[in-house]
């Protein structure tokens, strides 16, 4: 069984890398004070400790991650570059939203990994007093591959990686 889980992760592993990195904006899944949700996107850089993203006040998912902490985030493949549109590769993860406090070690760190990916945009945007700079921090998440190819992994840089076993079922009929 060891073995098994082993290779599973040894293959998995650079793909679901290769997949996160070449991604460039996260798909986020906030909700607001009353438990109304909210879907959006921002574009992201990945540190060692997490999903930094730099978004306004003005925006209501930034609203909700200022009130509520709960967070889900997805990587999606593009629509172009899918097989099948009901089975598109993704990367999703429950996480924990950090607000970073300007002008610390951490919100350097994290403005210089944006700029690094985003250019000169990161820098306007990080001078401006309503934008914030989050740390998600991933906590447990699910790789889908395909159909019946659903993987959960953890968030500590993806170590731990188990193949979901229970998949489809066709609807009975008694007729």
């Amino acid at each position: 069984m060891f073995d098994k889980q082993e290779r599973l992760q040894g293959r998995l592993e650079p793909e679901i890398r290769e997949f996160r990195d070449a991604t460039q904006t996260l798909v986020l899944a906030t909700v607001d004070a009353e438990g109304s949700p909210n879907v959006s996107y921002a574009p992201f850089a990945l540190l060692e400790d997490g999903y930094y993203i730099l978004i306004s006040e003005m925006a209501r998912h930034t609203k909700n991650l200022l009130v509520n902490p709960k967070i889900s985030l997805m990587m999606v493949e593009d629509e172009q570059a899918s097989r099948t549109l009901f089975a598109r590769k993704r990367l999703t993860f429950d996480a924990r939203p950090e607000r970073l406090t300007r002008d610390t070690p951490e919100w350097q760190a994290g403005i210089d990994a944006l700029h690094a990916r985003f250019d000169d945009t990161v820098t306007g945007l990080s001078k401006l007093e309503d934008f914030h700079l989050f740390r998600l921090v991933p906590l447990q998440g699910l790789f889908v591959k395909g159909f019946g190819k659903a993987f959960a992994v953890s968030g500590d840089d993806l170590v731990d990686v188990l193949h979901l076993t229970d998949g489809h079922r066709p609807v009975v009929t008694t007729e």
